[in-house]
């Protein structure tokens, strides 16, 4: 039997691809747009003939074989700013400083399955109102193939205009888009758009409408930038009284202020720099403990070529960061400049902070804030006009204001002048009390003793016994202010002003009568009695030099710049009426001063006299207190002689009493010889004058 041979022929397997877009590719919110599928199907089938000896057989037919094959058309255009790991189709709130770059980072990816190509572009949103330079502006990119980098490079503005990228399947494009903003100032935003249009969904004649060839994504940022509010002040005086010695302080505050959240940013790696002018140098050398902050902010280095060294001119601190609300205070001490001439009026010390906004040298927007408006640049970045006050005026820093103010100087004068000299009764009463008046006068150029304690004056004994006959009545003390020195008395009456007792002495401080002080050229005179009881007349009982008491009022001025205390002393005298008793002999009873060679009354002895003669006794009252307006009168005066004190050796002539007072009569009242005198003025003396005749001996 013959055997069959079966011929065997294989059929080509063709496939055809016929390209039609769905209607149903849309961009999703994440910029990615949907599939866009065509499925053709590929059926395959074999076919075999073959003949049996010669005889052809029936074809025989293989199983059908089906391939559907599937092409996705897709891409993706998303904003990587806040994660890159997430994406939409905005970057927003990105910060930029004036003139600055912003950076924008974006992703192109191929979702589909077939090769594509990408038109980009970048653009203002508006033509009118270019927020970017844009023609300074570079995108640099790098392609990926799944995570692998490939192909690197940058292209400018007018590249971006037009740039194809062609993307395989599961490759992408990572951009970051390099902004320059330009004219922008604090507070402004800006919008930037970046497309991508795919090829295949463009150029396909079967696009739907509702299908997007072009992605779009916006990237806006905000112009922000610090605002720097400057403060300087004069914390401790400079004494004029003592330049060769004294020191002035000096305090900065720096402030970020927070203006808004739309506004205010952080400041990082900032210059502060402080300038003497002339006639000042350092006086001590800074460190970092001369550097206080608060709100997160850091201290920075000194420049080692300005450090604040003393002798120097000033210092330089870099590398400082201020938060939003943060400060620095910088405290330093200077002194005269001893090969420099220095005018307190003019000299005022201001001080910059220097902030490259973004610390790029690519980018001409670095501020100079300084309490010098001239010494400023770039302050037209800020839409508020900030305010420069150099005469110390307090600002809040809302606008960031800055302030400072020229030297604060003292030059302290006083000046004690009133030397009184006073007359008293050896007994005053309340009504004999003595009035002593000495006049403070401010001299200097800075108010007394509107501070408590900075002015204060005290009285005392210069002998300091106490108690003494003649005394301070302490709790009597008033002070009468004239303010410029005319001797208009401002305040119209004495002001009572009360002591403080210490360690035993009555201290009287100024600001207590008068808190707002003793302004430059006024005066403030100080009204104090003095009393005596039983004050002796002469010191000692035998002399004939009255009793005084010296006073003395300190004015004793303290605090910063204090000159030496003064002193005046004033002196209070007793005075007084004075009794004197003379005698003389008149031998022939006839009222003629006679025998034993007198010519005159005497108070010493006599001692030739003889029974029978007779004896012209004399007393004078004399007020010794000095004419007016010094002394006083001396009233209701009674000169009185006893009887008894020489009745036992001679005998009154009757009717020889007689008085100098005018309206005065001396009589014998039967045990005494008097006189009545109703006021004795100051260096008054007034007489009364009688006669005894000395008794025969029994």
């Amino acid at each position: 039997m013959k055997s069959n041979n079966f011929n065997y022929s294989l059929l080509a397997v063709g496939v055809a691809a016929v390209m039609g877009i769905s209607t149903g590719a849309n961009a999703a919110t994440s910029g990615t747009v949907g599939d866009t599928t065509t499925k053709v199907t590929i059926t395959n089938q074999a076919s075999a003939s073959y003949n049996v000896g010669e005889l052809k057989q029936p074809t025989v037919y293989s199983n059908e074989v089906v391939i559907e094959v599937s092409e996705q058309v897709s891409f993706s255009l998303v904003s990587n700013n806040e994660d890159d790991s997430l994406g939409d189709d905005s970057n927003v709130n990105e910060e930029v400083a004036p003139n600055g770059f912003a950076s924008f980072k974006h992703t192109l990816a191929n979702t589909g399955n077939r090769t594509d190509s990408y038109t980009i572009k970048l653009e203002n949103v508006t033509e009118d109102d270019k927020d970017y330079d844009l023609e300074n502006s570079t995108a640099t990119f790098t392609v990926y193939s799944g995570t692998t980098a490939g192909t690197t490079g940058t292209i400018t503005f007018a590249q971006a205009q037009n740039q194809t990228f062609t993307l395989d399947k599961g490759q992408s494009v990572q951009f970051t888009i390099n902004a320059k903003t330009t004219g922008n100032i604090g507070g402004n935003e800006q919008a930037l758009l970046l497309s991508a249009t795919s090829s295949i969904l463009a150029n396909n004649a079967n696009t739907n409408a509702d299908t997007k060839p072009t992605l779009t994504n916006t990237d806006r940022s905000i112009t922000k930038l610090p605002t720097f509010s400057i403060v300087k002040t004069v914390t401790n005086a400079l004494d004029l009284n003592d330049l060769d010695n004294d020191t002035a302080e000096y305090q900065i505050v720096v402030k970020n202020n927070e203006v808004n959240d739309s506004y205010s940013t952080e400041a990082v790696d900032v210059a502060i720099a402080d300038n003497l002018p002339t006639g000042l140098i350092i006086a001590k050398s800074l460190t970092t403990s001369d550097i206080q902050v608060e709100g997160g902010a850091t201290i920075g280095s000194f420049d080692t070529a300005n450090a604040g060294a003393i002798g120097s001119k000033g210092f330089n601190i870099k590398g400082v960061n201020i938060p939003v609300a943060g400060t620095v205070t910088i405290t330093f001490t200077v002194k005269k400049d001893p090969n420099a001439a220095l005018d307190p009026a003019t000299a005022i010390n201001h001080v910059s902070v220097t902030d490259d906004l973004d610390n790029s040298a690519n980018t001409a927007n670095t501020v100079i804030d300084s309490t010098d408006k001239n010494a400023e640049q770039n302050m037209a970045f800020y839409a508020v006009t900030e305010q420069n006050h150099t005469d110390g005026t307090k600002v809040n820093g809302t606008n960031g204001d800055d302030s400072t103010m020229p030297l604060l100087t003292i030059k302290r004068s006083l000046s004690l002048s009133g030397v009184t000299t006073k007359e008293i009764a050896p007994t005053s009463g309340t009504l004999g009390q003595v009035t002593h008046q000495t006049v403070i006068t401010n001299k200097g150029q800075d108010v007394e003793g509107d501070t408590a304690g900075e002015l204060t004056f005290t009285i005392t004994d210069d002998d300091g016994n106490t108690p003494d006959a003649i005394s301070v009545v302490s709790s009597n003390v008033t002070i009468t202010y004239d303010a410029d020195g005319t001797g208009n008395i401002a305040t119209g009456e004495p002001i009572p002003i009360s002591p403080t007792l210490k360690n035993g002495v009555s201290v009287y401080d100024i600001h207590t009568a008068l808190p707002g002080g003793i302004a430059t050229n006024g005066t403030v005179t100080i009204n104090y009695k003095v009393e005596s009881i039983k004050a002796p007349l002469f010191t000692p009982v035998n002399s004939t030099t009255p009793t005084f008491e010296n006073t003395v009022v300190t004015l004793t001025p303290k605090l910063e710049g204090a000159p030496t205390p003064v002193a005046v002393t004033d002196t209070t005298t007793v005075k007084g009426l004075t009794l004197d008793k003379f005698q003389a002999l008149d031998v022939n009873c006839d009222g003629i001063i006679s025998g034993a060679g007198e010519i005159d009354f005497t108070d010493d002895k006599i001692e030739q006299a003889e029974p029978g003669q007779c004896v012209i006794y004399r007393i004078d009252a004399k007020n010794t207190s000095s004419a007016a307006p010094l002394g006083f009168d001396i009233t209701d005066v009674v000169i009185l002689d006893e009887l008894a004190e020489f009745s036992a050796n001679a005998d009154y002539v009757d009717n020889s009493a007689t008085t100098t007072f005018a309206n005065g009569t001396a009589t014998n009242n039967g045990t005494a010889i008097t006189t009545t005198i109703a006021t004795l003025a100051p260096q008054a003396t007034e007489t009364m004058q009688f006669k005894v005749k000395i008794k025969t001996a029994r």
